[in-house]
């Protein structure tokens, strides 16, 4: 049947990362290509050629961002191109509640919706309460939704969340350093003498951290392991990385070493030969690299200078590098953090995590976009768009975290969320984004052009 009608269909994939969207993209090449379907990775920064790339393709692999720069451009320059989309997957969905890259998650779906795309849509995430939402906001009424508990999962995973004081006066590379002096006790506990995997929060604290533990303990591999670990520490050219691999069977992992000196850690990783390995976050997103202990020592990172929480969906990647189907029915992630987040992050890990909206906090920026493309040309159709959203499912149902009052009626809460939009729009109006005229009807400037063309912030 897909052969028949090869030119008449397609199917969007989209993942959080690259990473994520090339491992696809090399399973589904070798499945799908005997039948015919044409498979596209499309992650770069390229836009007019995408276009015709996507002429070209059936099934288009790509990331949140990308696909909200490509359907963009379709929207002015083809919109028929989005009608032949015949099924939308929506890797990780969770992402929704990442405060960065949620909302254009949520913007790309709105779109596809008010252009009246008929395709069915398909999600998948990790754990959290409130699955219902994401599914009527996907599939309205007619949704089929399943919540699989713990009892599907290969290997059965044990959460630990460590909770560390920081004192007054400490300062948090002092408090991070503090943690790798815990390690050895973690891992003497949970590891069960199986791969270790240490996620650090930067190259510096990679090596720190394995040259803490190669003076506190002493991996142990057996004799004929020894050897081909030994055959591979000697083609390692970082000399202190050899040294711990050699003499310590600790290895570490990040974008600064060379790209054979990472292979050759992967693959002695992966072959069991290297019991604990230290690396940043970008190995979660990078690399499928499993192991039976996770840890996350600690949960802060130096971001332009200062410090921030890494976001929910690094941390669930990084734990969910924990678990080898192929060796073991069991695994363990433990998360070292401050004493006042070890509730957050208990929550988040056991999956209790409420999914909410982000979109209310960079509504300027998509009502400008939609009014650009044309989709929003009135009052009328800007109030339908927001009825489109996720952002307008959980107002209702958790009004608090959006700044309004818990006992407001339904009425109440849309009127407030009509005004939210009206609102948004008399401000861009104001500044010269938009055209508005008293009969309602709205339109883009060329101003309005540019915060769109170069994804600009309302703010700017």
């Amino acid at each position: 049947q897909m052969q028949s009608s090869v030119n008449m269909f397609r199917v969007v994939y989209i993942a959080p990362i690259k990473a994520l969207c090339s491992e696809r993209f090399r399973d589904w090449v070798s499945k799908f290509s005997p039948l015919g379907v044409k498979v596209l990775e499309m992650t770069g920064d390229r836009e007019g050629q995408d276009v015709e790339d996507i002429r070209a393709h059936n099934l288009i692999i790509t990331t949140p961002e990308k696909w909200d720069a490509v359907s963009r451009w379709l929207s002015m320059t083809d919109p028929q191109l989005i009608f032949s989309l015949k099924l939308l997957l929506i890797d990780e969905v969770h992402l929704l509640n990442d405060k960065e890259r949620g909302h254009v998650l949520e913007a790309v779906v709105c779109r596809l919706k008010t252009l009246g795309c008929p395709a069915r849509c398909v999600a998948v995430s990790a754990t959290f309460p409130n699955v219902e939402d994401i599914a009527f906001w996907l599939g309205g009424v007619e949704c089929v939704f399943f919540k699989f508990g713990e009892e599907v999962r290969p290997v059965t995973l044990r959460r630990v969340v460590l909770g560390y004081p920081l004192y007054q006066g400490q300062s948090e590379f002092r408090f991070e350093m503090n943690l790798s002096y815990k390690l050895d006790r973690i891992i003497g506990e949970y590891s069960e003498s199986m791969p270790t995997l240490v996620f650090c929060n930067s190259r510096k604290s990679t090596m720190n951290t394995g040259t803490v533990l190669a003076k506190q303990m002493r991996a142990v591999t057996s004799g004929e392991e020894r050897s081909k670990l030994m055959g591979l520490a000697i083609r390692l050219t970082d000399p202190k990385l050899r040294e711990l691999v050699a003499d310590h069977g600790i290895g570490y992992h990040h974008a600064g070493l060379g790209m054979e000196d990472r292979k050759l850690v992967e693959q002695m990783f992966s072959g069991g030969l290297l019991p604990v390995l230290t690396c940043t976050s970008t190995l979660a997103m990078g690399v499928n690299l499993p192991a039976h202990l996770v840890v996350i020592k600690s949960t802060n990172q130096m971001v332009a200078g200062a410090w921030k929480e890494y976001s929910e969906s690094q941390v669930l990647q990084m734990a969910g590098r924990a678990g080898r189907p192929q060796f073991c029915d069991s695994a363990t992630v433990v998360i070292m953090t401050e004493q006042g987040r070890k509730r957050f992050y208990d929550s988040l890990i056991e999956g209790n995590t409420m999914v909410e909206s982000n979109l209310h906090s960079h509504l300027f920026e998509h009502l400008n976009a939609e009014i650009i493309l044309g989709t929003i040309r009135s009052v009328e159709q800007a109030t339908d768009w927001i009825k489109s959203t996720y952002l307008y499912q959980r107002v209702r149902r958790n009004p608090t975290y959006y700044g309004l009052s818990q006992g407001m009626s339904d009425e109440q809460l849309e009127d407030s969320m009509f005004e939210m939009c009206l609102e948004a729009l008399r401000s861009m109006a104001e500044v010269g984004l938009i055209t508005m005229v008293e009969d309602g009807m709205v339109g883009g400037t060329s101003l309005g052009k540019l915060m769109s063309r170069f994804y600009l912030a309302f703010s700017t």
